[in-house]
């Protein structure tokens, strides 16, 4: 059967037209790689191809928690079958996350079938639709840690990512906006901004991720403040057979001695 040219979400969905890639998320300590965010793309060569069009479709059609469900079991089949080390970074909306509390025994025999132990699952609080409750979206975020995976704020610095989330929800990461760290090299005020997070995340005990590294001089400023990891088209760019490594560029910037 061929592909509608205009593909509906729920044509999206019933024929799983979702295509994951995966972009490495690299430790500035040491260059190896934390792990993957799961990107998803639509059905190629259509306006849905893009995530941003595929997921605010999806929310406008009231089928934003099964188009998330659908992409993160997609994400983790591929994540396995393409043996990729470390943790996978998921995305989720705030009800999404509600869902998977809602449907754990549901979500429990998915991945004993899949083969992926929940402590290699990061998950990853989007705004791609309104937080709802902070008291039932923490309830729900602390009773999928109980069982293993991981959490984390999602651009940090922009939106409703906010200080009162990180208070409220104690992520084991704060993924760092790139606004916030674009420039941040030749910028006092965003320096100094970091700073400022990288002791909150040292009080909180969370881990700090920068997002949107793409010069050198970023990447070696965000070490030397000392932040845990990066992301960004520098370290690798998205791909549906990432390396196993960062890239060289990234490699040789993290071993000049600060």
């Amino acid at each position: 059967m061929s592909r509608p040219l205009t593909p509906t979400i729920a044509d999206c969905l019933e024929h799983r037209y979702l295509r994951p890639v995966f972009q490495p998320i690299g430790s500035l300590a040491t260059g190896d790689i934390l792990g993957y965010e799961a990107l998803i793309r639509g059905p190629a060569g259509t306006p849905l191809e893009n995530p941003v069009a595929l997921f605010a479709e999806a929310a406008r059609a009231g089928a934003l928690v099964r188009m998330e469900r659908l992409a993160a079991r997609t994400a983790i089949a591929a994540f396995i079958e393409a043996g990729l080390p470390g943790k996978l970074f998921l995305n989720y909306s705030a009800d999404s996350l509600r869902d998977i509390e809602d449907t754990r025994d549901e979500v429990r025999t998915f991945l004993k079938a899949s083969g992926i132990q929940s402590d290699r699952i990061v998950l990853e609080l989007t705004e791609q639709a309104p937080l709802g409750s902070l008291e039932s979206l923490t309830k729900a975020v602390f009773s999928i840690r109980s069982r293993g995976a991981q959490f984390a704020l999602d651009d940090y610095g922009t939106g409703h990512a906010n200080l009162g989330q990180w208070i409220a929800l104690k992520p084991d990461y704060v993924k760092i906006a790139r606004v916030v760290i674009d420039g941040i090299a030749t910028s006092t005020f965003q320096h100094e901004a970091v700073r400022a997070l990288c002791k909150l995340a040292r009080l909180s005990g969370s881990k700090l991720v920068a997002e949107g590294i793409e010069r050198v001089e970023d990447l070696i400023a965000c070490r030397e403040l000392g932040i845990d990891y990066a992301q960004g088209y520098l370290l690798g760019r998205p791909s549906a057979e990432p390396p196993l490594t960062l890239s060289d560029v990234s490699l040789r910037a993290l071993r000049v001695k600060a």
